[in-house]
């Protein structure tokens, strides 16, 4: 009884009836019911469209700047094209959505849902993504510079070269995320997690990466030159060709990643868990790796030129041929290690 008083309370309008309205200076369209509705097009900046009923409609090319579109219903509409800067989208439904190539800076998107929608080449400078779930969804080459995506639940979306440089992910899921080519220069993800996420060439230059949790997640080629890493999960990492030098992987958990042939030069690796790691023909020159735990880990060949290793724990390790000159051993654990000339220290 209620829910048929509340469907019948919605007003519904024709194209033609609501663009009139407009014209005529009404903004007020609050749970208007217009499900399939052709209003591509259409100019609506600044309408208030709460809880309005838009599922499947067409809004291509519309002009929704300002509009205030919180706890509607867009499921499988299309925004292609749309105008929807510094709309507000707080908690609206827009799964399975049409936004490619929309205008939503500085848009209000926190708590909504937009799992499934296709986002690719989307302005979404600076807007809010608060909590939002984005599972599954494309941003491909979608540009997010600035925007807020705290806690969102990224996890299968496709980031393919999107651009988010200086955005804020802190706490946000992203796990089986494809990020390979985007740029995420200084942005920040602490406490974000990356497992089984492919970030292959990704551009992380400077990023905040504190206790980000990168399990069995694919960096091949990555940039993560001067990165903040400590305290992160990089087991099973694949890390191959990344570019490392002057990162911060203080505390991190490197156990059985492979760091062949990596660039850390001056890397701060002190505390690492580095148990089993893969490190043959690393570059590890002027690197810090005191008390940092390298039981069984691969340095064959590695370059480990004016290192810091006091107090590390290298029982076990490989290192066969690795070049030692001014390496800093004092008060290391090194039972067990192969020398560079292959005999092993008792």
């Amino acid at each position: 009884m209620t829910a048929n008083l509340m469907a019948a309370s919605r007003p519904s309008f024709t194209r033609e009836e609501l663009l009139q309205r407009y014209a005529g200076g009404s903004r007020d369209f609050n749970q208007a019911s217009m499900a399939g509705a052709d209003l591509s097009g259409a100019n609506l900046s600044g309408s208030y469209l709460g809880a309005a009923r838009l599922s499947k409609a067409n809004l291509s090319g519309a002009t929704l700047s300002k509009a205030n579109l919180s706890g509607a219903s867009l499921s499988g509409t299309n925004l292609s094209g749309a105008d929807l800067r510094g709309a507000n989208l707080d908690g609206a439904h827009l799964n399975w959505a049409d936004l490619s190539g929309a205008d939503l800076s500085g848009a209000i998107l926190n708590n909504a849902d937009i799992s499934g929608a296709n986002l690719s080449g989307a302005n979404l400078r600076g807007a809010q993504f608060n909590s939002t779930y984005l599972i599954g969804t494309n941003l491909k080459e979608a540009d997010l510079r600035s925007a807020n995506l705290a806690g969102a639940s990224i996890s299968k979306a496709d980031l393919t070269e999107a651009n988010l440089s200086k955005a804020n992910l802190a706490g946000a899921k992203l796990k089986q995320a494809n990020l390979s080519g985007a740029d995420l220069r200084q942005s920040d993800f602490s406490g974000a997690i990356f497992k089984q996420a492919n970030l292959t060439g990704a551009h992380l230059h400077g990023a905040k990466l504190i206790d980000t949790d990168f399990l069995e997640a694919k960096l091949t080629g990555a940039n993560l030159s001067k990165t903040d890493l400590s305290q992160a999960d990089l087991r099973r990492t694949c890390l191959s060709r990344a570019n490392l030098s002057g990162a911060n992987l203080s505390n991190a958990n490197l156990c059985e990643a492979d760091l062949s042939q990596k660039l850390l030069t001056s890397a701060n690796l002190s505390g690492a868990d580095l148990t089993k790691a893969n490190l043959s023909g690393a570059y590890l020159i002027q690197a810090k790796l005191n008390r940092a735990n390298l039981t069984g880990a691969n340095l064959e060949k590695a370059h480990l030129m004016n290192a810091d290793c006091t107090q590390a724990n290298l029982t076990g390790a490989n290192l066969r041929q690795a070049n030692l000159i001014q390496t800093d051993f004092r008060g290391a654990k090194t039972k067990g290690v192969i020398m560079p000339n292959g005999k092993i220290r008792k």
